[in-house]
């Protein structure tokens, strides 16, 4: 049993039994509304069990000699979605450039583009693939481990930046009360993730392709996100519903998830050579936060 992250009450109702979304049973807290996996397991996100294979340094100069935009799906999509997060670092422009932080770095595509702007860039990155990619072919710096349990000085942080990390942490609150600590006062904390107030959700349920994921535990509304960071030193400055770039490719595999039948849409895809058309789309289903440290 695992008590609400925002209000510490067991006081919750099912709305998928394990199975029927995904791995894990999802119920919503009756007293503030914040969706969540109860119980949870440490299982893996997809992207986390395709790097959790290496084993030694040996397999991962090996992996990294084939890992390249073309070879790999979700590193090419870092490269697609870069404009998409532009937005992020005009919000900072006008601050003293000082540490730009990223929590859930992975190959560091982002932070590249970051340091054009005249920031000082850090990583963090638990996984050793993307992390050496990002060090040994961007030369940017990448703290290997959670972001709850980096060693990051008090106080030292200007920004920080965090996009579809905090559905996969088991305890958000600390997440949040940890960027409160190592920022600056009126440090700036960016964080995007799925929303569950959305359209697509509403028609779709458990259908739905990010509650769908085996690697989300927790599944915010505006309000339940609001909350959490309100409630652990933050001040709210914008809120916005975002979109995505992909390839036609990444659309059908995710079409296959919502109808659970990927291998058809994959089969599709493939006939189809759709993995070089490129599209943007905002179905809203996606939200991001901005926030100064009060």
């Amino acid at each position: 049993m695992v008590l609400c992250n925002l209000c510490n009450s067991d006081n919750c109702i099912e709305l998928y039994p394990k199975g029927k979304a995904q791995i894990h049973r999802i119920v919503k807290c009756n007293v503030c509304d914040l969706i969540y996996a109860n119980p949870q397991t440490d299982n893996l996100s997809g992207v986390e069990q395709i790097h959790s294979k290496s084993t030694n340094k040996l397999d991962y100069q090996e992996q990294l000699k084939d890992y390249t935009p073309e070879k790999n799906q979700y590193l090419k999509k870092q490269f697609l979605q870069i404009n998409n997060y532009n937005k992020i670092i005009d919000f900072v422009e006008n601050m003293e450039k000082g540490i730009f932080l990223e929590v859930g770095s992975y190959a560091g595509t982002f932070l590249n583009e970051v340091r054009k702007r005249g920031w000082n860039v850090l990583g963090i990155e638990p996984l050793e693939i993307p992390a050496l990619y990002a060090e040994n072919t961007l030369g940017i710096k990448v703290i290997r481990e959670y972001f709850e349990t980096a060693d990051i000085q008090n106080n030292s942080i200007d920004v920080i930046s965090s996009c579809h990390v905090i559905e996969h942490v088991s305890d958000p609150t600390s997440f949040i009360k940890k960027a409160h600590i190592v920022l600056k006062k009126g440090g700036k904390l960016i964080l995007e993730t799925p929303t569950y107030d959305s359209f697509v959700f509403r028609v779709l349920g458990h259908r739905e392709r990010s509650i769908r994921c085996e690697g989300h535990l927790y599944f915010f509304t505006k309000k339940t996100l609001t909350r959490l960071v309100e409630e652990n030193g933050f001040k709210v400055l914008k809120h916005e519903k975002v979109g995505r770039t992909l390839t036609l490719d990444r659309l059908f595999y995710n079409l296959g998830i919502i109808t659970g039948k990927p291998t058809i849409f994959s089969s599709i895809s493939k006939k189809l050579k759709l993995d070089n058309l490129i599209i943007t789309i905002n179905a809203r289903d996606m939200q991001r936060i901005y926030c100064e440290k009060n």
